[in-house]
């Protein structure tokens, strides 16, 4: 195997101003568009499409924190080589915040990979967000800093509406509307990944026992076992031998959702996956998820996601991926 050289490594900047990366094959696929929110912010769509699993060696020179979220496959990163051991987990459902200024990391991609980010510059997040001081000191403390956390349905839902918005956005040409749009999109998306990151450093010391935890990730398995119907919570409780009233504040204090809010959560996303196929339809989507009227399951998909499931599916396979 050839030895690695650092000039090797593919700068930050490089793929922002949109060079090619060597080291994808040429029937590779990928995807990555800017667009500016104010000064010094910015998002970044980055789509992959890998026929084989590839890494790259990374150098972060963009001096951003960057707060992303993971709309469909799987990924890992090391965000700083110094600590190999220190590798991050990025999958559909998942976001993280990260800031990497200065280190050189490596990221592994396979097969479809999309996620959003927005991209601040320190001094403007601390201008957006006064009370951001624990992130802000965490960062410059802890050098190569990734935190990745489950991220909620409206997180989702933010992040899938700026993506189908900017997606489409191209074909249709921008507007004074439109960039206002976006900016406040992108400050929900901020505000609501801050406010899950709080939350969930509140929960470290969160008062269930282990056992009841451990009931609690059997009833969350049992909820998902079978997305086209829910069981009941007097039957989630009777199975973990958990009351109804700690099933329910279980759910909440866990997994930041209601039971039947995780529930449809995760029934969308399943929807989100197969829809991403191009020979099934809305209807069979609809029927195999346990719809009987296709209008319940477009206005549930909607409601989730932010966008009609026909709309989904077409702009999937129109918006033009870049190919090498």
């Amino acid at each position: 195997m050839r030895e690695r050289h650092l000039c090797d490594d593919i700068a930050i900047s490089r793929l922002l101003d949109g060079q090619p990366v060597p080291q994808l094959d040429h029937d590779a696929q990928y995807m990555l568009r800017r667009y500016p929110v104010q000064e010094g912010m910015e998002l970044i769509l980055w789509r992959t499409h890998l026929s084989s699993p590839r890494e790259f060696y990374l150098y972060d020179d963009s001096g951003r924190i960057n707060f992303s979220c993971i709309l469909n496959g799987k990924s890992r990163i090391i965000p700083d080589m110094r600590r190999s051991n220190n590798e991050c987990v990025l999958e559909t459902g998942t976001f993280y915040i990260s800031h990497t200024s200065g280190c050189r990391g490596k990221a592994f991609y396979e097969g479809v990979f999309e996620s959003i980010t927005l991209s601040i510059d320190p001094i403007v997040l601390k201008q957006c967000v006064p009370d951001v001081n624990d992130i802000l000191q965490q960062c410059e403390i802890s050098y190569g800093y990734c935190q990745r956390n489950n991220h909620s349905a409206e997180i989702h839902g933010a992040a899938q509406m700026l993506w189908n918005a900017l997606i489409n956005a191209d074909e249709r040409g921008g507007d004074a509307l439109a960039t206002m749009w976006q900016k406040g999109q992108s400050l929900v998306m901020l505000s609501l990944m801050l406010e899950k990151h709080m939350e969930i450093d509140r929960c470290v010391g969160c008062p269930l026992r282990q056992p009841d935890r451990q009931k609690l990730m059997k009833a969350k398995a049992l909820l998902l076992s079978d997305l086209t119907k829910a069981p009941t919570i007097t039957e989630l409780a009777r199975e973990t031998g958990l009351s109804v009233l700690k099933v329910k504040k279980g759910f909440r204090s866990m997994f930041n959702n209601s039971v039947y809010g995780l529930f449809q959560a995760e029934r969308m996303q399943e929807a989100r996956r197969r829809l991403l196929c191009d020979n099934v339809s809305v209807m069979t989507v609809a029927s195999d998820l346990g719809y009987a009227n296709a209008s319940h399951f477009s206005a549930a998909f909607q409601k989730q996601l932010g966008v009609l499931p026909s709309v989904f599916k077409r702009s999937i396979h129109v918006d033009g991926m870049t190919r090498l």
